[in-house]
């Protein structure tokens, strides 16, 4: 199979990112998004401090409620460390945490990529990274200081890493780099990662009987290397602070669990999974809604493919069905945080339109022949407009 990438698209993404770093940091870009503009501010605050106290920004003010006072225990500290490392190393501190968010949202596209293209062909692969770009959800989130595109990077690093265990065991290391990623940068929210990873584990479309005793191995020790550095987390927070993190953390986490399951709750956990599928349909457009006219009108499609596709198919179908079940039991809900979910609709949706339509699958090949490294050149030019409208496009709720 032809790489999904060659070497020059690497080294050309690799440009392109650099250059929208220069000029996020020359325009002195900002958000006017609440979330990311705490993201960014905490991170910039944290540089002030000594690394040891990494593991315990509090507050400082960035959020107008009062009671946003002390330590700051909604999630794990890990989505600041990137951006308070490269202040330190001399770029400004708030916009460090959008470079971040640049840097996070192309490599996702380059790993999703990468992912469908081992699934099913290079066409299909190198239609998706164009793709999914265009998508609405793609627009809100493209220069972020937020969780979303670093999670959706630790979801993929950990499926690569189980597919890559079916012939070596070292990427045991990558499913452990995903898995501790997630849970350092939103905790509780690594279960969406851990669900795509036991459907994988389960179902590895790609492993035919071969490599299973491997994967469950690698998995259980890159489950073990997590849970020994959310121990260590403990210990300096400890340390720190004089305060453990996680029993506070997740007594916090849970507490919307505990109001949403009783019977008498099912209207509202309805309304929920309505919120969530709503969204499923409209942030990952128009590919979700290729998907589904194509399902009502030729719903006898899927037998035409290769029996990992369906496979894989059934695999991703799982995942946003049961992704929005958990999603749905807290009260505490919001569009965000079915961002990987999308993706995987957008991602399948793409694929299904490229091979449905021609005339879009030979647009998409002559404008790839045409443009060299033509997925690095759209993310660069839709990062630039994004940047041009400074602070002002809309947030998602929530």
């Amino acid at each position: 199979m032809p790489a999904f990438f060659s070497a020059r698209e690497y080294w050309l993404s690799a440009a392109a990112f650099v250059l929208v770093a220069s000029l996020t940091v020359m325009t002195g870009f900002t958000s006017s998004d609440p979330d990311s503009a705490l993201y960014a501010g905490l991170a910039a605050r944290l540089t002030d401090e000594p690394v040891a106290r990494w593991v315990a920004p509090e507050w400082w003010g960035f959020w107008p409620e009062a009671h946003m006072t002390g330590l700051f225990r909604e999630h794990p500290a890990g989505i600041f460390w990137a951006p308070a490392a490269l202040a330190r190393l001399g770029l400004p501190a708030e916009q460090s945490a959008y470079v971040v968010g640049a840097l996070a949202s192309l490599v996702a596209i380059v790993l999703l990529g990468l992912i469908v293209s081992r699934l099913t062909t290079r066409a299909d692969a190198r239609a998706v990274v164009l793709l999914v770009q265009l998508m609405p959800v793609a627009f809100i989130f493209r220069m972020r200081a937020n969780h979303e595109y670093p999670m959706l990077v630790c979801l993929l690093i950990v499926i690569i890493g189980i597919d890559g265990l079916r012939q070596a065991r070292w990427p045991w290391l990558l499913v452990a780099i995903g898995l501790t990623g997630g849970l350092l940068i939103k905790g509780v929210f690594v279960s969406i990662i851990v669900l795509a990873a036991g459907l994988w584990l389960v179902a590895d479309p790609l492993r035919a009987g071969q490599g299973a005793a491997r994967q469950w191995t690698g998995v259980a020790l890159a489950v073990l290397a997590a849970i020994g550095v959310a121990a260590l987390y403990d210990v300096q927070t400890m340390a720190v602070t004089g305060e453990p993190f996680w029993s506070a953390y997740w007594a916090r986490q849970m507490a919307p669990l505990a109001i949403a399951t009783p019977w008498e709750d099912a209207v509202a956990i309805a309304s929920r999974i309505w919120f969530y599928v709503t969204r499923l349909v409209w942030h990952p457009a128009p590919w979700s809604l290729a998907l589904v006219w194509l399902a009502v009108t030729r719903g006898g499609a899927w037998r035409g493919l290769a029996a990992h596709e369906r496979r894989a198919l059934v695999v991703a179908i799982s995942f946003v069905v049961l992704a929005v079940g958990m999603l749905s039991l807290p009260s505490r809900f919001a569009e965000r945080y079915a961002f990987s979910a999308v993706f995987v609709v957008g991602t399948v949706g793409a694929i299904a339109a490229r091979r449905a339509w021609p005339a879009l699958a030979g647009r998409l090949a002559a404008a790839d022949e045409r443009v060299p490294a033509l997925p690095a050149v759209v993310w660069t030019v839709l990062a630039i407009g994004r940047l041009m409208l400074g602070p002002y496009l809309p947030r998602l709720q929530a």
